[in-house]
């Protein structure tokens, strides 16, 4: 049978919650119609004994690539070289599909409805299982009409909304940073540039475990990682110039890429105050100055405008008064909503 969806799961040490992935499209009632990837990136747990109870009973739907440890832009590279199906859609394997929302979802893929195809998504609290959130990146159009890209106003999806026409993506060679945190904005920027159409489905799909600690939307994995995010900004701002031609898609860049932007000054205001995290600023923001100034100049809260024009003198009292100010996390650490 035709293969409608493949999903692209990365999967690095998730041997705890992959059956807890995987065991939602047993239930969809279109296995036949799924091209399910997990993409083992070196796992060194049991990730690949789990993923094989799968391919075993399921050999037509269920699949394990194996590759060493290269991080999430790799799998997603991976994923996009082995797709089999109509449409592409990524999951990272502490995450899951709603089951019931699996099947019309696929149905709705059948008719081809448009190079991008944007669904709702659910973030939910990863202890308690409570919802946090419904996130619609939809900004108020009809559902399930095949819309232009440049007919599309005020539109910036995120990675869980996203499933895009696998054909795009390998014809396109589509290809994301490696051994690099946050890259799932790349690949959004990236897709959207290929792309001339987008429906909007109404049902959320992607379930989205937020806040877990030491994940890298933590204040934990920020400290660790605030640098990744850095290279990520800096090969999107290259790629716009160089690659990107047209009004709409650069309109999707100038509210996603610059809402990163944006975002990356907040970490690095609320990431620890220490002399290397001062340097690093401070880099970032001549960086910006100068590859994005556009981008530079909208953003100047106050705290920023004022180290700006002090040359940074002020920086260990208004980094963590902002951080305070902002209450941004609990005091474990945990992004708050």
């Amino acid at each position: 049978m035709r293969k409608i969806l493949s999903v692209s799961i990365a999967a690095y040490n998730v041997a705890q919650t992959l059956a807890e992935c995987l065991d939602p499209f047993l239930e969809t009632g279109v296995m036949d119609e799924l091209d399910i990837m997990v993409i083992d990136d070196g796992s060194s747990d049991d990730t690949r004994k789990i993923a094989e109870q799968y391919t075993r009973s399921y050999p037509d739907t269920f699949r394990i690539i194996s590759k060493e440890n290269g991080g999430w832009g790799s799998t997603v590279n991976t994923g996009i070289r082995e797709a089999r199906g109509l449409y592409f859609k990524q999951l990272d394997g502490d995450d899951h599909y709603d089951p019931a929302a699996v099947g019309p979802f696929v149905r709705y893929l059948q008719s081809e409805p448009g190079d991008l195809v944007i669904t709702p998504y659910i973030a939910y609290d990863s202890e308690s299982g409570t919802v946090i959130s419904k996130e619609d990146c939809n900004p108020g159009y009809e559902k399930e009409k095949i819309y232009l890209l440049q007919e599309v106003h005020e539109f910036s999806p995120f990675m869980h909304s996203l499933s895009v026409r696998t054909s795009l993506l390998k014809e396109g060679k589509v290809s994301i940073t490696e051994r690099c945190f946050y890259t799932d904005t790349e690949f959004v920027l990236k897709a959207c540039n290929h792309a001339r159409t987008v429906s909007f489905f109404d049902i959320p799909v992607y379930y989205y475990r937020r806040a877990a600690l030491g994940q890298s939307m933590s204040l934990d994995g920020f400290e660790k990682h605030y640098m990744d995010q850095y290279r990520v900004i800096e090969v999107c701002l290259v790629y716009m110039q160089q690659q990107v031609k047209r009004e709409e898609v650069r309109a999707i860049y100038d509210k996603l890429l610059f809402g990163t932007c944006f975002w990356q000054y907040m970490i690095m205001f609320y990431i620890s105050a220490t002399g290397q995290h001062k340097k690093d600023l401070k880099a970032f923001d001549r960086m910006l100055k100068e590859k994005a100034p556009d981008y530079y100049a909208k953003i100047d809260f106050k705290e920023l405008k004022i180290l700006r024009k002090t040359k940074f003198i002020g920086y260990f009292i208004l980094a963590p008064y902002k951080k305070k100010k902002d209450n941004r996390f609990t005091a474990d650490g945990r992004l708050r909503e």
